[in-house]
């Protein structure tokens, strides 16, 4: 699009004349201008492009090599970037790529303005049709299909990106761009990473958290590791464990490991599932008072939990908004209804 509207030097500068460019953006990645010493041009770079790629935390756990296919622009070589086999100077902007014009602005006031060829497209020259360079159709640059492979690092942090020097988009009369690729973990179904280590969630029964248990934990690397409490251990609920070790292989340094942190959720029995003398039977087993539910019937007795009958405001209820919107919900010639007290 850049090329169309402003040309090839448009494409140089990343848009019209005083847009700033490629070499602008590329400032912020500590590139821009390249020079070879005092006194000499120094030459653009086109501006680098980055690719996001998804890793699965098995492949970051192991290390892998990825094969992305990427697709960028390319100098033509048929015709080395010159648009065909005879180049002539433009006779509309005398080879300069640029039209200068003046324009009013107000009775009196006059602003001088530059804007790229249309003719030459902001080049300079031109190629007449004959001579047009059949692979690039006189465009100087192709689009070319390569295939990059991206070594994925052990324990590589989330967000970290690789470089490929040079291998962008390229244009005639500047460097060719850097390629990034930037790592995004996948979301793993089990596994949790935060730095080095690794956090898992287990389901337990009371029977389990009271009396011990172990099972079998399918690792990252597709390995069986079994977990055990130790003898008489009690598990709290939200409580939670961990395995020295067996995190994450740090980065840079594969041979050392993370850890793995385990939280233990306690599933209790629900209502109606103890009989009243395994009931007792728990009472003379566990520890504690020996109470149970109270026979007196001004006792508070606890309820279900229901978030509808909470009051966030200050007055009671809900707040004045929340009351309008259930109003607007209700349907036409509907009427609110309350429960008479007693």
């Amino acid at each position: 699009e850049l090329y169309d509207k402003y040309g090839m030097e448009g494409v140089k500068n990343g848009g019209a004349p005083g847009m700033g460019g490629f070499g602008d953006i590329f400032d912020l990645f500590g590139g821009g201008m390249r020079g070879h010493g005092h006194g000499q041009k120094q030459q653009k770079k086109v501006k680098p492009v980055l690719k996001e790629i998804d890793v699965k935390l098995e492949d970051i756990y192991t290390g892998k090599m990825l094969k992305i296919p990427v697709e960028r622009k390319r100098v033509c070589e048929e015709c080395e970037g010159k648009g065909g086999s005879k180049v002539n100077t433009c006779s509309t902007c005398k080879g300069k790529g640029m039209i200068e014009k003046m324009m009013q602005l107000a009775p009196g006031m006059y602003q001088h303005a530059s804007y790229p060829c249309h003719d030459c497209k902001g080049q300079g020259k031109s190629v007449d049709e004959k001579d047009k360079c059949k692979s690039c159709k006189g465009q100087k640059i192709t689009s070319q299909k390569k295939q990059m492979e991206v070594a994925i690092e052990q324990g590589v942090p989330d967000g970290h990106d690789y470089i490929f020097y040079g291998e962008a988009d390229e244009i005639p009369g500047a460097m060719a761009g850097d390629l990034y690729f930037r790592v995004k973990t996948e979301k793993h179904p089990h596994f949790l990473r935060k730095g080095a280590d690794l956090f898992y969630e287990k389901k337990i029964t009371l029977l389990e958290a009271l009396t011990g248990f172990n099972f079998e934990l399918k690792f990252l690397d597709n390995s069986k590791i079994t977990v055990s409490t130790m003898p008489g251990e009690v598990i709290g609920h939200d409580e939670m464990k961990v395995i020295k070790g067996k995190g994450m292989p740090f980065y840079k340094d594969a041979m050392s490991h993370g850890n793995l942190y385990i939280k233990f959720l306690v599933e209790f029995p629900k209502r109606g599932q103890l009989k009243a003398n395994q009931i007792e039977e728990l009472k003379q087993i566990l520890p504690g008072p020996k109470t149970g539910p109270s026979d007196n019937k001004k006792a508070n007795f606890l309820e279900d939990f229901d978030e509808t009958e909470m009051n966030p405001n200050a007055e009671g209820g809900k707040t004045r908004g929340e009351d309008d919107e259930d109003e607007e919900d209700m349907p036409r010639g509907g009427q609110r209804v309350q429960c008479a007290q007693q």
